[in-house]
């Protein structure tokens, strides 16, 4: 029998095996808990304060402000830079404030964690114990990874 054939059940067993663990990695990666998308929503006075007037240092021009809704009381906006890098801000509308804000130079990951309290800001719309949201930009859509830490009791 040639060679070759005798590699044949080797070589398949090794493609069956890299499927597996291919498929096992991709099924284990983390899902977000939400994706938001770009709402049209225009940049109102409240939200020029905040982010224009409150945060000097972040340079966002405000012409590119995009925002992507709420979620879990937070209503998120993403920007672009005086130095032409990608930014996210997240805005708690109930008590006039900005909650978070960060800009990352392209191509670098743009990565916003808002948590759970400080700011007037205190807890995710009835979600129970204290944490994070991380909200990560991706092209046009903004996801969205709830952790966060039970009550005791």
């Amino acid at each position: 029998m040639p060679k070759w054939l005798r590699l044949g059940p080797a070589v398949g067993a090794l493609v069956l095996a890299g499927g597996i663990v291919t498929t096992t990695l991709l099924l284990s990666a983390p899902r977000p808990d939400a994706t938001l998308h770009p709402t049209g929503a225009a940049v109102d006075n409240q939200l020029y304060e905040l982010v224009v007037g409150g945060a000097p240092r972040l340079v966002i021009e405000p012409s590119t402000l995009r925002g992507y809704g709420s979620y879990l009381g937070v209503e998120i906006w993403s920007g672009v830079n005086a130095f032409d890098s990608p930014c996210l801000v997240a805005v708690h509308r109930a008590s006039g404030n900005l909650s978070e804000a960060r800009c990352a130079p392209a191509p670098a990951d743009l990565i916003m964690d808002v948590s759970s309290s400080g700011d007037g800001f205190e807890g995710f719309e009835g979600r129970a114990g204290d944490g994070i949201i991380r909200f990560v930009l991706r092209d046009d859509t903004v996801d969205a990874y709830v952790y966060l830490i039970p009550e005791a009791g």
